[in-house]
């Protein structure tokens, strides 16, 4: 780079450069330099003194490399011709100090002009901060700051008076134990923080107590989040008029017992604090919190296993989504039926992990439905007006099943591993795309058979049900656009198996070891664009039979018994641009004019026998080329020396 001479504006903010490049000096014409990162060591302070071209970003980097006050003077931080540079980052790594006064004198010299818009610290070794961080006639025009890992600082600046500050993190300060009074500022006509809309506070694993002051504070927060602070057990702050987001995370000893005023509160999110999440178990408490709530959205409690019961009934109308997680000991109350919320409808609702959830007539109707690892569920009555449903792992799950007027509205059906599954809802006309994942129970459709709208139907390792598809007749389905089936190769002995009709609206077809797949039935899909095959015995024969000429994408993956594509067998295929062969262990050679003229990407993974490619070159429509794990192909592919380069070489892409 220090060849470019006449180079006068350099941006670099967006590259992955660790830091500055050497020789940076002799670009004399250089006015403007953007995103400079200065890692000391092979940097000296003076460079960074000297430069006086720097906009936008800064980092100073490995600050543990300075000796003390005087050579950090040397940087020149104050020097109104680094006035341009609105974001800095100071970041010190390695040891502990030896001396924790040294390392104030240093920061306190890195003091930046007060046209300052963002700074983070990072690392930093002293026990307290310099009085220039918490000078609000200094940070004047400070929006953000974030420090983290400063893990002997025993206190947090007065930060309270910060004029434009909005954004406060404050990460990994293992010695505070105390946020105290001084934290707000000295007292003024303005509220301590002001303009403060985001305050973080995370891994603080030694802080106890939050003195609030109750006067006001922090009158224009949206979003407070506290996460992995397992000895705090102060109050919050109780006012917070602007607040929209709370999250409370991983704080075991935080107690809410006293309702604090939410009113402007949208999402309130408890995880792994039992105690906070006492206010959810007490039905006086919980109402009077709720009384506060007048705008909530959003309700996430996680890991509270003292919560015992959920009083739908009084929750908000203006609830969307209810998140319930990891909450073992929860039972659904019955609705109330003298209150008008009882019959509340929600855009969302996910439980996981919910153990004592027995009752599925209980569960609140929502339009998003989503149960996980609800052990002690053995039957599921799909409430009416939901129209997207996800059940996973609940193992002891028998019963699925779906009201008239639930499955007139329903679109979405979605089940995984649910291995005693053996009855799946009738009535679901509507619906549009069905996933069943791992249930080898289920034996077959209900008898009014799959819905006549469906355009997506995904089938794995459900062998049972697999084995009986001619009974699907999945050729009566004309919006069927999408199709995967996964099974374990035991159909080969089905009577009648190579006779099974698809539908030639298929677009994407996707099959693994399903040994009865047909050239003739993968022919009559007049329609079909991407197929992936996957394990299938008979791939070689597919391919010389000849594939239909619409394709435009083509997976080959795990086909140990392909040594080779076969000569002619796709090239007929004009519409193909993708070809991507994967886990094919035993392929040994691309033969001559086996590729299309079309193909414009060609995809070769783990096969560690292929060892020859066509030696008249590519088709010349092909413009990215990968290769990855086939060791053998490696060395001749090489750029610039191996054997195949010279073919390769004008594929802008490799």
């Amino acid at each position: 780079m220090e060849n470019l001479i006449n180079l006068c504006h350099l941006d670099i903010s967006d590259t992955s450069l660790l830091k500055m490049p050497l020789h940076l000096s002799k670009l004399k014409s250089l006015q403007v330099l953007v995103g400079a990162k200065f890692l000391l060591g092979g940097w000296r302070m003076e460079d960074l003194g000297e430069a006086s071209y720097l906009y936008g970003s800064l980092s100073v980097l490995e600050l543990e490399n300075v000796v003390d006050r005087r050579e950090a003077q040397k940087a020149k931080m104050r020097d109104e011709k680094k006035n341009h540079v609105e974001k800095l980052s100071l970041e010190w790594s390695g040891s502990d100090a030896d001396n924790s006064q040294t390392e104030r004198d240093i920061l306190d010299e890195l003091c930046p002009h007060t046209n300052m818009k963002e700074l983070q610290i990072s690392g930093y070794r002293g026990t307290q901060f310099p009085n220039w961080l918490a000078d609000h006639s200094f940070l004047k025009l400070l929006v953000q700051l974030s420090l983290s890992n400063c893990k002997d600082c025993f206190s947090l600046p007065a930060l309270g008076q910060l004029p434009c500050l909005s954004f406060l993190s404050i990460r990994e300060m293992h010695s505070i134990t105390e946020i105290m009074e001084d934290f707000y500022g000295s007292p003024s006509s303005e509220k301590p923080f002001n303009s403060l809309e985001i305050l973080v506070f995370t891994e603080m694993p030694e802080w106890k107590q939050w003195h609030v002051l109750g006067n006001g504070e922090f009158p224009a927060l949206q979003d407070l989040s506290i996460d992995d602070c397992p000895k705090l057990v102060g109050k919050l702050p109780e006012n917070l008029c602007s607040l929209t987001n709370l999250l409370i995370s991983r704080c075991p000893e935080l107690n809410l017992e006293k309702p604090i005023q939410l009113s402007s509160i949208k999402w309130f999110q408890v995880n792994g604090s039992p105690k906070a999440g006492v206010v959810f178990d007490e039905a006086e408490l919980f109402t009077s919190q709720l009384e506060g709530m007048k705008q909530i959205e959003g309700l996430n409690i996680s890991g509270c296993n003292s919560l015992t019961s959920l009083p739908i009934s009084t929750l908000p109308s203006t609830l969307k989504k209810i998140g319930i997680s990891s909450c073992r000991k929860l039972e659904l109350e019955a609705p109330d039926s003298s209150n008008m919320n009882s019959n509340m409808f929600l855009e969302e609702l996910e439980l996981l992990e919910c153990d004592s959830i027995s009752s599925p007539e209980l569960v609140p109707r929502a339009r998003y439905l989503r149960v996980v690892r609800c052990q002690n569920l053995t039957r599921f009555l799909i409430p009416n007006g939901t129209e997207t449903i996800y059940i996973s792992c609940c193992e002891n799950l028998e019963i699925l099943l779906s009201s008239v007027a639930c499955g007139t509205q329903m679109t979405s059906l979605s089940i995984k591993d649910c291995k005693k599954l053996k009855q799946l809802p009738e009535l679901l006309p509507s619906l549009k795309e069905l996933r069943l994942w791992d249930c080898p129970e289920i034996e077959s459709f209900p008898d009014g058979g799959l819905p006549f709208n469906l355009q997506l139907l995904h089938i794995r390792d459900c062998e049972k049900l697999v084995n009986g598809r001619k009974e699907w007749r999945l050729q009566r389905l004309p919006c069927l656009r999408e199709l995967e089936i996964y099974h374990d190769g035991s159909d080969e002995e089905i009577v009648g198996g190579e006779n099974w009709e698809l539908p030639c609206s298929i677009q994407r077809l996707k099959i693994r070891n399903l040994k009865t797949l047909s050239s003739q039935v993968l022919n009559s899909l007049t329609s079909l664009e991407s197929l992936q095959t996957f394990n299938l015995l008979q791939v070689r024969s597919l391919l010389e039979e000849g594939l239909p000429s619409s394709l435009s994408e083509l997976y080959l993956c795990d086909h140990d018994e392909l040594h080779s594509l076969p000569t002619e067998g796709l090239r007929h295929l004009t519409s193909l641009q993708s070809l991507y062969i994967s886990n094919c262990h035993q392929l040994q050679s691309l033969p001559e004019s086996a590729l299309p003229s079309s193909l414009s990407e060609l995809t070769i993974w783990n096969c560690p026998n292929l060892q020859s490619l066509p030696e008249s070159g590519f088709p010349s429509s092909l413009s990215k080329l990968y290769f990855d794990e086939c060791p053998l192909l490696e060395p001749l592919v090489k750029f610039d020396k191996g054997e195949y380069w010279p073919k390769i070489a004008h594929i802008p892409e490799i």
